[in-house]
């Protein structure tokens, strides 16, 4: 049995000019059936100016079709990167008449003849040539610019310049409103388009990348200034700036859309989807039938449904915006636990400050503001029963010297002096190399000298990354805020860990991504259902044993021996396995 493959059926209309489109992109509108063809503002030409004295003739590049006039979509790439190598062949007219002939003059220093601003122009010239048939033009934008060319006639006694001009690559529109030149690839649809086409847009916006934004031109009307409703921003960037806007004329309209990746995809579904429902006259052949989507043609139910559509859509962009308030709440409220990894000086500060209230200390004051900013040495004091924690912190580049380290010991006696008491603790906290992320830094930053004096000296050490972590391991319940806040008052290198554990061991194979260890069991009874602690890095996670076998049987519960556990998520080798003693 043979298959048929559809091949879409050839349009006479509309007709269709691409100038500069890649062909690959051109290729699958050609396929699509379009009465297409290509064209170009021109492309580069790199020219031998060497020295100072160097200078060469030019002729623009840039091909239109002859009866431009005859097409009703124009869609031109802004962004076409062709350079090619200068020949003298090409810049010779091949048949010419009278004794002069004008060219453009290329001067060193440039060595790049960029001819698409100037051939943007003459297809503006073309363009004013159209009369009263409608256009709709397609533009993928870039960032603005102009360049200025110099002309020179040439006879057979003499070549004399005829003065400078500028051109704007935009000036084929005769007019765009243009803001300012700006990259970025964080884009959104905006609110107020057409379903079909935002869901187009949306469909490519992870693939799309902006370079110019655009202002939205306001009448004058009822004795104030309103937008225009000509123009319709379509893409807006992360500060609300148009990155993308739709405007009517009298005889035309224009998308100016940004750089999207996949344009060819882009263009078929636009020309076969969008641009049928807007312009219904340029697509006679797509919408021969098109009187079935008005209302006397509905057909029972689409108007129940279609309210319906549009209520769920609302109800949805009402959660939608109502989540992302509380994402952007959630955010500023936990900030403090990114700052406490990027910050140093008084932002650090404050970070931490925020973090060891959270944690419960109730006594804790940043102490140049407690002692009217005199040049104190901790930056933070806190008041307990037991007598007051001082703190020390440095945001660094690197790792911390045994200067940074030891600091805060001789603020410690000094305070213990003060106070004519030995109730001082005394704590370092770094955010150690802070512009790396911490996964990429060294755990712990501290070298074995270091953690041994503070051991000696009766201070701690101490990492924001350390805190950062163990702000999860309270909320997931694996420690308790007291026991983190008793901990703060240990000597050496700090570390947090749930109390009562014994170790149940550290697993001799791995099987099923980890989820199923082989550990060796020495009168450690472990049972089905039993939470157990897993340490790596020195952090915490909680797991659930959900399977335990011993010589490939399922047991309920081991105590010695070679055993087989499944547990509630995967491990990796290098870890240890806890669990809390029961009282």
């Amino acid at each position: 049995m043979s298959t048929t493959i559809d091949t879409p059926l050839f349009q006479e209309r509309p007709k269709i000019c691409c100038l500069d489109l890649n062909s690959e992109d051109f290729k699958i509108i050609v396929e699509s059936g379009f009465n297409v063809v290509q064209g170009t503002l021109g492309s580069k030409i790199r020219v031998p100016n060497q020295s100072g004295y160097d200078s060469h003739q030019l002729l623009l590049n840039f091909e239109l079709p002859v009866n431009l006039h005859e097409f009703d979509i124009l869609i031109i790439e802004l962004a076409n990167h062709k350079t090619r190598d200068y020949k003298l062949s090409e810049h010779i007219r091949k048949n010419h008449t009278g004794n002069s002939s004008t060219y453009i003059r290329s001067s060193f220093p440039e060595t790049v003849f960029d001819p698409r601003p100037a051939g943007s122009h003459f297809l503006k010239e073309r363009l004013e040539k159209f009369g009263d048939k409608f256009l709709l033009l397609i533009i993928f934008t870039v960032g603005e610019y102009e360049i200025e060319y110099e002309t020179v006639a040439t006879t057979k006694y003499s070549t004399e310049s005829q003065g400078f001009r500028r051109y704007n690559i935009y000036s084929l529109t005769g007019g765009s409103p243009l803001k300012s030149v700006k990259y970025g690839k964080e884009i959104k649809v905006a609110d107020s388009i057409r379903q079909d086409l935002k869901n187009l847009l949306e469909e490519n916006i992870d693939s799309t990348y902006y370079s110019q934004t655009f202002y939205h031109p306001s009448i004058w009307e009822n004795d104030k200034n309103k937008p225009d409703p000509r123009y319709l921003p379509l893409l807006l960037n992360s500060s609300n700036e148009i990155v993308s806007i739709y405007e009517k004329r009298n005889n035309s309209a224009v998308f100016y859309f940004p750089q999207i990746k996949f344009k060819g995809e882009f263009l078929k579904s636009f020309l076969n989807k969008i641009g049928p429902g807007i312009y219904p006259n340029l697509f006679p052949f797509s919408t021969s039938f098109v009187w079935k989507n008005s209302s006397p043609f509905w057909l029972p139910n689409y108007e129940r449904l279609e309210s319906k559509r549009r209520i769920i859509e609302k109800e949805f962009d009402i959660k939608l915006k109502a989540i992302d308030h509380e994402i952007e709440s959630n955010h500023n409220h936990f900030s403090y636990l990114h700052e406490i990894l990027t910050e140093t000086g008084d932002s650090l500060v404050e970070s931490l400050i925020k973090f060891l209230k959270w944690l419960g200390f109730s006594n804790v004051v940043k102490h140049d503001e407690k002692d009217g900013g005199k040049l104190l040495e901790e930056d933070i004091q806190i008041g307990m029963d037991n007598g007051i924690l001082i703190i020390e912190c440095k945001g660094i580049g690197g790792t911390s010297t045994d200067s940074d380290c030891s600091q805060i010991s001789k603020i410690k006696h000094r305070r213990c002096r003060e106070r004519g008491s030995f109730d001082v603790f005394a704590l370092y906290i770094v955010n150690h190399q802070r512009y790396l992320s911490p996964l990429q830094r060294k755990n712990p930053p501290f070298t074995l000298n270091q953690i041994q004096d503070a051991e000696n000296d009766e201070r701690g050490l101490l990492t924001t990354w350390q805190l950062f972590n163990v702000f999860r391991e309270i909320e997931d319940g694996i420690l308790s805020k007291e026991e983190v806040r008793e901990s703060f008052l240990s000597f050496g290198h700090v570390k947090f860990r749930p109390s009562n554990l014994v170790l149940i061991g550290e697993p001799k194979e791995l099987f099923k991504k980890g989820v199923v260890c082989i550990l060796i069991l020495t009168n450690k009874e472990i049972s089905i259902g039993d939470e157990v602690f897993i340490e790596r890095d020195g952090t915490f996670r909680c797991l659930k044993i959900e399977g335990i076998q011993i010589n490939d049987q399922p047991v309920p519960s081991a105590k010695n021996g070679e055993v087989g556990i499944m547990l509630s998520d995967s491990v990796k080798k290098n870890c240890k396995i806890w669990k809390k003693l029961k009282r």
